[in-house]
């Protein structure tokens, strides 16, 4: 006997395209699961999708042949976890947090090879600057190689 490969990627979904709507679409089938039963999650991989895609805006294919995560941050979510993301060889976890005046964000590569990433969050106030582990950058989203653990933090505000 041999157990079928599961595959999730990131796409059809187009993190710039999905909003309110389609996060409440989420959540309406989140509470339909069922834990026991053939149809616990009539469609596992789509659901899965929606939450690495849409939820979390992971892409691989952003300009420049980075990958992306672009997080759409819910009103009154004090915190949002996805474990062992995988983007080609490498798995990562990423830790998101919003506070009133900022987000934190931390990721952790915990197998493969190093990547190319652009981070950017969505559904949130203006960026008035980023930084990573303490490196301040000049735009609202950052672009860096992913190795070991990053933390970023989104300060919101307006751009002086």
């Amino acid at each position: 006997m041999r157990r079928a490969e599961a595959e999730v990627r990131a796409g059809p979904v187009v993190p710039e395209q999905w909003d309110g709507s389609d996060f409440s679409h989420l959540l309406e089938e989140a509470r339909a699961f069922r834990r026991v039963g053939a149809g616990a999650l009539p469609d596992p991989a789509g659901f899965l999708r929606e939450v690495a895609g849409g939820l979390f805006g992971a892409r691989a294919d952003d300009p420049g042949g980075r990958f992306g995560l672009a997080p759409w941050l819910p009103e009154g979510w004090s915190s949002m976890v996805l474990r062992r993301l995988r983007l080609h060889r490498t798995l990562v976890d990423i830790d998101v947090r919003p506070r009133a005046e900022w987000a934190t964000v931390r990721l952790s590569v915990s197998f493969g090879p190093a990547i190319p990433l652009a981070l950017s969050l969505r559904n949130t106030p203006p960026i008035a600057r980023v930084t990573v582990d303490e490196v301040a950058l000049v735009r609202d989203q950052a672009i860096f190689t992913l190795s070991d653990d990053h933390e970023l933090v989104f300060f919101y505000g307006v751009v002086e």
